[in-house]
């Protein structure tokens, strides 16, 4: 069963004068953080599926760039077809490795 991940990757504000990252590497940091996190995620929910509905998790990740401060804050948004898998969710994502 293949995992659906969603990425939403925004820039907020104006760049400063001197920008630490320019455009081009913005897109680079968005692709190679896309990379590792869809990789992350296949990684622990390859073979997960709801015991009772026999369905996987859906993930939205979003992301923004704050020019003004120069930071990346990056959301997970996770969707499943109950509470319990939810849970059972949450405590996957949340394990180390």
């Amino acid at each position: 069963m293949s995992l659906d991940i969603k990425f939403d990757w925004r820039v907020d504000g104006e760049a400063q004068a001197e920008p630490f990252l320019d455009s081009y590497e913005l897109e680079q940091m968005f692709d190679s953080a896309k990379q590792s996190i869809g990789a992350g995620l296949r990684r622990k929910f390859a073979d997960v599926v709801c015991a009772e509905h026999a369905k996987a998790p859906t993930f939205k990740i979003s992301g923004v760039y704050d020019n003004a401060n120069e930071e990346m804050d990056i959301q997970y948004h996770v969707d499943t077809c109950c509470q319990r898998f939810l849970m059972r969710v949450m405590r996957i994502l949340n394990q180390r490795a």
